[in-house]
């Protein structure tokens, strides 16, 4: 059985990992970008955007699962709701 803090851990590690790879994805694009300024062929362009696109998928995909490595929180405790009001006579008419 894994502890609240192997749990928190993975959690972080997944958390990290999904960061690096936008950091990852940004570059491809930086390169595909070029590749396609520096007109290389389409292949590569095409290429780069596949890896952008996956890098960007597996970042997407982390950051969904990831909260479920997490250690479970005990759930907040419902405040109670405030009692009603007093019912006030009416002030007498003068």
């Amino acid at each position: 059985m894994a502890s609240k803090r192997d749990a928190d851990q993975q959690h972080a590690v997944l958390a990290q990992l999904s960061e690096q790879l936008r950091n990852a994805a940004e570059i491809l694009e930086w390169a595909r970008d070029n590749a396609h300024w520096r007109r290389l062929p389409t292949p590569t362009w095409e290429w780069l955007r596949t890896a952008t696109d996956a890098a960007r998928d597996l970042a997407d995909g982390l950051d969904e699962v990831a909260p479920a490595f997490a250690s479970p929180r005990a759930p907040a405790a419902t405040p109670a709701l405030p009692a009603p009001a007093a019912q006030r006579a009416p002030t007498p008419r003068r």
